[in-house]
C-alpha cells in the first residue's frame, strides 16, 4: 500500500520542522554565549586600565625595575620569567634582604 500524498507531505513537514527547530538552537546558543564572554572580557580589561602608572609618575626605582625586566627577558627569549629568575634580577640590582 502506497501512502497518499497528503500523509507524505505532512511527514515531509514534520521532518523538516524538526530541523529547522535543532538548526536555530544550536546557532542561537553559541551567539549569546558568544556575547557573554566578550561583554565579560571587555569589562576585565577595562578594569584592569583604570589607574595604569604613567612613566612620568614612576620611581625611578621602579623603572630600573621594569627595565631590567623587560632586558632579561630580551636576552633570555622568556616572555613570562619565574619568580627565581626575578629575585635574580632584583639581587642583580643591588637590592638585599634588611635584617
Amino acid at each position: 500500500m502506497t501512502p497518499t500524498p497528503s500523509k507524505a507531505k505532512a511527514t515531509k513537514k514534520k521532518t523538516t520542522k524538526k530541523k529547522a527547530a535543532k538548526k536555530t538552537s544550536t546557532k542561537a546558543k553559541p551567539a549569546a554565549a558568544n556575547k557573554r564572554r566578550a561583554k565579560k572580557a571587555a569589562k576585565t580589561a577595562h578594569e584592569n586600565n583604570r589607574n595604569p602608572i604613567r612613566p612620568d609618575e614612576m620611581s625611578t626605582d621602579l623603572v630600573e625595575f621594569i627595565t631590567a625586566i623587560d632586558s632579561y627577558k630580551r636576552i633570555h627569549e622568556r616572555p613570562f620569567p619565574s619568580w627565581s629568575e626575578v629575585l635574580d634580577i632584583v639581587k642583580a640590582l643591588g637590592y638585599t634582604r634588611s635584617a
